[in-house]
């Protein structure tokens, strides 16, 4: 029972008589009486304080909290939380460091002499080292020795994750791991992996773990049949399922992609070509593309910048010289089709262009807009009107 409780039954002094025995028999004993708690470990201490510290060795668990409400300090030795309860709680007042350490170039101060004669010993005169039994390097703590030596040399963890075996040093490291693990198995293989990344990258590299789709004329394989089919329309345009032919009369040019269809169009049947505006660069291209790589290659970055265009000695009718301005690129086109802008519609990107192409699609899905739009506003109308009558 605890210090201070009062006996109130026959139970009471009977848990008091157990105690006394089990105490008394401690004294008695001269073999070790505290017995490591921890499965698979038979340790035994003489002292209380010596069995905490093992079982802290094995589980980095601090067992012993304060018990005082506001107080959240926990230790792994039960003398350890004893001295805090007298030193922090127990004492009438605030306990004041008065005794500074005796070696001059040290500013630590103490509450006791008992408390710098122990910073006295361990931090100067003889601190504690723990030499790896494996190298040459030593530590001031066993537990950092503990670990340095199951990591980097015998790789012999006490605590293991049931999942995916991971070794752990201590127990609550296993125990938090263990929550949280999820393994990713491989369906054509026996291997596992901790990281969904890892996993891909190994189904990428073995074309395992997923459905893949093979080309039938190449040793090649994809993970989506519209890959599939792009690669077998690229590399393979024989054996593609559909292509698109050039309309224009006398050409018989056809294309596995429509917009290498568009872009032929542009450049071979409505004369549109990307000149270089670069200084003494005359040269024209068919696409934007070229263009770009073009001035990649050929031109510097000074030499990328336009042209300027030379004032000419004309005059207009106020006799001021007039200047000849740089001709759009774009100049004759007009950049919205002459449908949307009769319609007063605006129509996206793509389905402008289309109608500028005089595209059947596209033309009756503007047509068929368009019939919708005048319905609605006749429909208004009606409800207008309707509405003044009844008004009247």
């Amino acid at each position: 029972m605890a210090p201070g409780v009062q006996i109130t039954s026959d139970s009471d002094l009977d848990v008091v008589l157990e105690e006394f025995k089990i105490k008394q028999a401690r004294r008695n004993s001269t073999g070790p009486k505290y017995t490591c708690s921890i499965s698979g470990c038979n340790e035994s201490f003489k002292r209380l304080d010596q069995l905490d510290r093992h079982e802290y060795h094995h589980t980095g668990i601090k067992k012993h909290a304060c018990s005082y409400e506001g107080c959240d300090k926990t230790y792994s030795i039960v003398t350890h939380l004893k001295r805090h309860l007298r030193s922090t709680h127990e004492r009438p007042e605030e306990p004041q460091k008065t005794v500074k350490c005796s070696l001059p170039q040290c500013d630590k101060m103490f509450i006791s002499t008992s408390n710098m004669t122990r910073h006295l010993r361990e931090a100067h005169e003889c601190p504690r080292e723990y030499e790896c039994r494996f190298c040459s390097l030593k530590f001031r703590q066993k537990m950092k020795l503990r670990r340095h030596e199951i990591v980097r040399h015998t790789q012999q963890f006490p605590f293991r994750c049931e999942k995916c075996k991971r070794g752990f040093y201590q127990q609550w490291q296993q125990e938090s791991h263990q929550r949280s693990c999820r393994l990713y198995s491989c369906p054509q293989c026996e291997q596992q992996f901790e990281k969904w990344t890892l996993y891909t990258k190994h189904c990428r590299e073995t074309l395992h773990g997923r459905e893949r789709h093979k080309c039938e004329h190449c040793d090649k394989n994809y993970d989506k049949p519209s890959a599939l089919s792009a690669h077998i329309a690229a590399k393979h345009p024989a054996n593609a399922e559909s292509t698109f032919s050039c309309t224009e009369p006398g050409c018989n040019r056809s294309y596995s992609y429509e917009r290498n269809l568009r872009q032929h169009i542009l450049t071979s049947h409505t004369g549109r070509r990307f000149e270089c505006l670069a200084v003494n660069c005359q040269r024209c291209f068919s696409s934007a593309q070229n263009l770009s790589k073009h001035l990649q290659r050929d031109h510097t970055a000074k030499e990328r910048q336009p042209a300027k265009k030379k004032q000419t000695l004309d005059t207009n009718a106020n006799g001021v010289p007039a200047t000849t301005r740089k001709r759009r690129r774009d100049a004759g086109k007009s950049a919205r089709s002459q449908l949307s802008k009769l319609a007063c519609v605006v129509l996206d990107k793509e389905v402008d262009k289309q109608v500028r192409l005089r595209q059947p699609s596209a033309l009756t899905s503007v047509a068929k807009e368009l019939q919708e739009k005048q319905d609605e506003e006749m429909e208004l109308e009606r409800l207008l009107e309707h509405t003044l009558e009844d008004d009247c």
